[in-house]
């Protein structure tokens, strides 16, 4: 009996194995990282209290939104888009957001409303080209692992007598 080879064999099961486990562990949080990083969100019936005219509110924890409806809590209808102007990706207290200013002489200024949207999350690539490569980085990641776990078991003896080499 070969007690060194078998010695061998133990080590390098123990590295694959500990190998598989960091790196399953891994991909999983690469996975759910790159679902925030890829996704829009939609920003529903979310209450503000509006600024007075010529004021500014941020919206915080986003960095963009699209498709804004402002509905009037009060009188339930809706805030026209010519009352109101939105910038995104504005700088307010060392993070991204949103600012949402009034115009002048504004009727609708510091009352209640609804704003409904879509929205860029802080996590999320504005850049289309690197939002393309996060999925390619999961599955290269994946592929890494599986070869890990075939290499050292296609060197395996047994294994090569059993598929005829």
């Amino acid at each position: 009996m070969n007690k060194k080879a078998q010695m061998e064999g133990i080590g390098s099961f123990i590295v694959v194995f500990l190998t598989l486990l960091v790196g399953i562990i891994l991909f999983t949080a690469i996975a759910q990282e790159s679902g925030k990083a890829t996704t829009l969100d939609s920003y529903s019936n979310v209450t503000v209290t509006l600024p007075a005219s010529d004021g500014s509110i941020y919206l915080t924890n986003i960095r963009a939104i699209s498709d804004v409806v402002i509905n009037n809590e009060s009188v339930a209808g809706i805030i026209p888009a010519s009352n109101y102007t939105i910038e995104n990706n504005v700088v307010n207290n060392g993070a991204l957001a949103v600012r949402l200013t009034l115009g002048p002489d504004s009727p609708w200024s510091a009352i209640d409303a609804n704003i409904t949207g879509t929205t860029q999350p802080l996590t999320y690539i504005p850049d289309s080209g690197a939002r393309s490569m996060v999925p390619l980085i999961a599955i290269f990641f994946a592929l890494a692992l599986v070869v890990v776990a075939l290499v050292p078991t296609m060197q395996n003896d047994f294994v090569k007598g059993m598929i005829g080499r």
